[in-house]
This record gives structure tokens, sequence and C-alpha cells, in this order.
């Protein structure tokens, strides 16, 4: 048999090394081609544009111009402006007290409410005419001693001193008894006086508001009968911030003060007040509230007697409103379109938006003037806005006019030529 004797071809080592190698290394090439090529060929999705933010439907209302005074709103207490505790000037036992010396009567100026007995001073009165008739008989006397003096002086002739004349003619006896008579009337005119005073009088119209004497009391020059208050006037007391002051004028020599009005709404019916000014503003705050002290005088608090007429009552709380001079170009704005920290929310032309701070210089629950930062035909927004922000988009609701309807039972009569409609017969 015959052998085949050529040799075989088997793969070396370093081939079957560079095939363990190279194959994974190729694989993981063609993975990554491959990913590469997934990702560049992706589909990808556009960005959404921004939408604009659907603008906010709102009311809005102009400013105004402000007027030229506005009311103050101010709470006070009456006082009286001329009190007075009523006093004897002399001593004495009361005999005699008047009706009207009760609480809360009413009197007119010279009105007498008491009297003291006069017998003490009536003997007073007495014993000094008495001396006054005493004295101008002593004074006869010496006119009647000069006049014999003067003849003997005549008499003798002889040259004498000034001083010697005047001792020989009893000149220092003369004033001694013109002395006396001057003094006798002086003790008149005393003790005239004093019995006048036995009658007390009212020193002005007014009112009693308390009562201290009874009838029988002996009283002295120190004790108090009653206390009066004048009626021709009151004061009522307000307080009032002091950045308001510089727009009230108090009562002077050259005209009179701001108008003012008291309101008594515990005892008046609505809207009834009084009239009155401002007179004076106090020289010191208040101890608690640091707020200034106005006084407004108010004239004739107790009305003209009638069962309806408006009456002041001392030591009231009242309310009060003061006229004060607002500055020029300020403008007026409902209280509720001012928001926190003095803000407004205004439309701007391009319907934007608008908030920033003004400057308030009155506000009450009613109304706020602004004197910086607002103009007159602004359009303040008047709707409520969550979460405002400056410069969002606004719009106003604009409303079609709606022509008015005719009354439908005019209508038809119309229609019908004025027949009233009949009804239809039932069906059977």
């Amino acid at each position: 048999m015959k052998q085949n004797n050529e040799p075989t071809h088997v793969p070396s080592r370093g081939l079957r090394r560079v095939a363990a190698v190279g194959l994974p290394v190729l694989v993981l090439v063609i993975s990554v081609a491959f990913a590469v090529m997934v990702l560049k060929s992706k589909p990808t999705a556009e960005r959404a544009k921004p939408q604009d933010r659907a603008a906010r439907l709102v009311t809005v209302t102009p400013a105004e111009i402000a007027p030229p005074t506005i009311m103050l709103s101010a709470n006070g207490s009456v006082e009286a402006a001329e009190a007075t505790d009523l006093r004897a000037r002399i001593s004495g036992q009361i005999i005699w007290l008047a009706d009207k010396l009760a609480p809360g009567t009413r009197f007119k100026k010279g009105d007498v409410l008491a009297r003291i007995d006069a017998a003490d001073y009536r003997l007073a009165l007495a014993n000094a005419e008495t001396e006054l008739g005493s004295a101008l008989a002593s004074l006869r006397v010496e006119k009647g001693q000069l006049a014999v003096a003067e003849r003997e002086l005549d008499l003798v002739g002889s040259d004498i001193s000034s001083a010697e004349r005047d001792l020989v003619l009893r000149g220092p006896q003369m004033e001694q008894a013109r002395g006396a008579v001057a003094a006798a009337r002086n003790q008149v005119a005393q003790a005239e006086l004093n019995l006048d005073r036995t009658t007390i009088r009212a020193p002005y119209a007014g009112i009693i508001t308390a009562r201290n004497a009874s009838l029988g009391n002996v009283i002295s020059p120190s004790d108090t009968l009653a206390t009066l208050a004048a009626t021709d006037a009151y004061w009522v007391n307000v307080a009032v911030p002091v950045d308001q002051l510089r727009w009230l004028r108090a009562r002077n020599d050259s005209g009179e003060g701001s108008a003012a009005r008291v309101y008594y709404p515990d005892a008046w019916p609505a809207a009834s007040y009084l009239p009155a000014e401002v007179l004076r503003v106090a020289a010191a705050l208040e101890a608690n509230g640091r707020m200034a002290r106005v006084i407004l005088r108010v004239p004739e608090p107790l009305g003209d007697g009638s069962p309806n007429a408006l009456r002041l009552i001392l030591g009231a709380y009242v309310q009060a409103q003061l006229e004060a001079d607002l500055p020029a170009q300020s403008v007026v704005i409902d209280s509720a379109f001012l928001h926190e920290n003095d803000q407004v929310w205004t439309m701007t032309p391009d319907n934007k938006l608008d908030i920033h701070s003004v400057k308030v210089i009155y506000r009450d629950a009613i109304q706020a003037v602004i004197g910086a930062g607002l103009a007159a035909g602004d359009a303040v927004v008047t709707s409520e806005l969550t979460a405002p922000i400056q410069g969002m988009p606004l719009r106003v609701e604009t409303r079609v006019p709606v022509p008015p309807q005719e009354d439908v039972s005019e209508q038809e009569s119309a229609n019908t030529g004025g027949e009233q409609p009949q009804a239809s017969a039932p069906r059977s």
C-alpha cells in the first residue's frame, strides 16, 4: 500500500492568538457603531413655544380730583367753655334758695339764685350812716371854729409866718375832720355793698351742673354754693393726628377757624349735627395716644329750649367732622382700592397691571386722598386679583347697552288694537 508522505497544513499558534483577541474587539466596534447610528437616528420633538398669559378680566375706575376741602373724622368729649364755682362774698346763713339752683336748671344773667340773712348787714349799714352823720357834724363845728379864727387873725393883724398862720387857722384840725368824713362815707359804701351781696345773682346765662349748699347752711366766702356752666357756647375737645393739623385753621383776630360739625348719635337722630368751628389747638399732646388736642367751639349748645332742639350734654362722648383744606392736585379714590403698604393697582395704556406705592395724606373707612403717585384720570383697578404680578396683561369688560324693553302687557295691547285677549273654549 502506497503511503502519502506530503506534509499537512496546520494553523500556527500565533494565528490562533490573533483570532482570539481580534474577534471580541471587532464585535465591540460593530456594537458601538450600531449604537451611534441608533442615537443619531432617534426622533426629536420640537420644543413648545411659551404661550402668552391670558389677560385677566378686571373693572377699572378713573381717579378723581379731590375737592378743595374734606371732612376729617374725630372723636372727643364735651366741656364747659366757662365754668364757675358760685360763692358768696360775705358770711352768713342761707335763708332762701331759688328753684333754679337745682342741677340741670337753666338761668339768665342776673337771676337771683340765693339769699343770705341780711339783718346783721342792715345794722352795719345803719351804724356806718350814724358814723357818717357824726363826722359831718364834727366837720361843721370845725368850719365854725375856722371862721372865728380868721376874724381874730384879722383883728390882731400881726405879721406871722405861713406855718404859724396855718396853725392859727386850725389847718390840722380841718384836715382831720375832713378825713373822718371820707372814712365814714367809705364805711357806708362798704356796708351798702355787703348788704347787696346778701343777694347772690348769676354772673352769666348758664346751667347748674352741681349744687353744694342747702337752706339754713352758714357759709363763708370759701364755701361753694353751686357749680355753673355758661350756655352761650360749649367746647368739644377732640383728638386729631398731628400730621392733619396743617390743614386746619384756628380762630384768630383775622378770621374764624375751620368749620366743623358735632354729631351725638347716642341722643340725636341720624345725620343731625350742630355747627362748630376750630377754636384752638392745645399746646401739649395726649399722654397716651400722642394725638393732638383740638378744641371746637359750639355756639348755642342747648338750642332754643324747644323739646325737639338738639342739646349737648357736658361730658358726653361725641363725634366730629372738621373741614380741612387739601393740597392742590390731590386725587381721591375709594379706600378699598388702597392696598397693603399704600399700594395702588392701575391699568396702563397698553393694558398692563402697574403696582406702585402712593403718598396717602388722608384715609378713612370710605375714601383715601392721595397727594403723590396717582394722577386724575388714572385707571384704578377695582377688582380683586389673586397673586397680582407687575406687568400682567389685563382686559376690561365691554358692556353692550341693552335697549329698554316695553312692558309686555302694553306691547300685547298694542298688537291687539287694545282688545283684551279672550280665553279659548276648553276642548271636549
